[in-house]
């Protein structure tokens, strides 16, 4: 069988994981499933974003034939990098010659400036969605998908997402039970869906909000979800007036105090739901949903699945059969 070709594209400053982790889940897939090659502008050695590590490259104009997977690596440095006439011409050319073309992270904002996501629909880092909506009006921006999927173009959200997409085009390539190996290889989860939350808006919140006004509550929160918590308990809590809270919680999330606490129950109890045995019911009780089918209800609303859906796809026996 023919091996399927993935060049990733690379530039100064490219997220060194961005690179690594869909390499590896790559080449755990299998010997002689995939050839990976490492490409950019000028070839030869180029640094990552993590000091000391860089990848040896092959010259873009060095690399013929066709490609089966372009990948397009984020990183800090891509909004700036994708301003470069050069790096953009590069992405247009392999992208011609590709089967399909995916992004990590911010390498979006590569193949928007490439002028590959017209009218697609994409992700990106949780960041950079409000820089990258304004940059490229013209690409419907999926803002809380972990990955997602728009004819030949794939990309996913920041980091360790880009294993998450590495793994569905493994699944489309290979198979599910080849899909499943890798990511038990390389101990992630088996599979996260392209619909499933990249990051909570209110997890978002509290990085903004590390050390500021709202980080300990959020934490006390977190650790009382089984509790009555109303905007009065909240407001007590942290020291402020009811009006106060709430302003203060539109600014730094973006959300109402109430909806915080909805998404970090939900965020918590799903991990239960993954990763314990535990009956929904006592789940819903520990995250202060009350029962099972308010519990229900709030999942259909953030993640489009059932608890029991997602055990079935994602808990600690899924893919058991696979074995």
């Amino acid at each position: 069988m023919k091996s399927h070709r993935v060049c990733f594209l690379i530039y100064p400053g490219v997220a060194s994981y961005d690179v690594a982790g869909p390499a590896q889940a790559f080449a755990v897939a299998g010997e002689g499933q995939y050839e990976v090659i490492i490409a950019s502008v000028n070839g030869g050695r180029v640094e990552s974003d993590c000091p000391g590590l860089a990848f040896d490259s092959v010259k873009v104009d060095a690399l013929y034939g066709s490609i089966g997977t372009l990948v397009l690596p984020g990183g800090f440095h891509a909004p700036t990098a994708a301003q470069d006439p050069g790096l953009v011409r590069a992405v247009q050319a392999l992208a011609n010659r590709s089967r399909r073309v995916a992004s990590v992270c911010t390498g979006a904002f590569l193949a928007a400036e490439a002028g590959l996501l017209k009218g697609l629909k994409a992700a990106t880092h949780w960041r950079y969605c409000d820089q990258f909506a304004e940059r490229f009006p013209d690409v419907e921006l999926e803002r809380d998908r972990i990955w997602v999927n728009d004819g030949s173009f794939w990309s996913s959200a920041g980091v360790s997402a880009g294993v998450d997409l590495t793994l569905a085009l493994i699944e489309k390539d290979l198979g599910t039970p080849v899909a499943l190996g890798v990511a038990r290889e390389l101990v992630v989860f088996l599979k996260r869906p392209g619909g499933q939350s990249q990051f909570s808006t209110v997890l978002s919140g509290q990085i903004a909000d590390a050390g500021g006004e709202l980080g300990s509550l959020f934490a006390w929160i977190a650790n009382n979800l089984d509790q009555e918590l109303g905007v009065e308990v909240l407001a007590q809590q942290a020291g402020m007036s009811v009006r106060t809270l709430i302003r203060t919680c539109k600014a730094r999330t973006d959300l109402t105090p109430s909806k915080v606490v909805e998404l970090l129950r939900v965020q918590g109890a799903r991990q239960s739901v993954e990763q314990s045995d535990h009956s929904f019911g006592a789940i819903a009780a520990r995250y202060g949903f009350g029962d099972d089918q308010r519990m229900r209800r709030a999942f259909i609303r953030h993640f489009h699945v059932t608890p029991s859906q997602l055990r079935s796809r994602f808990g600690i026996n899924a893919g058991v059969t696979w074995m």
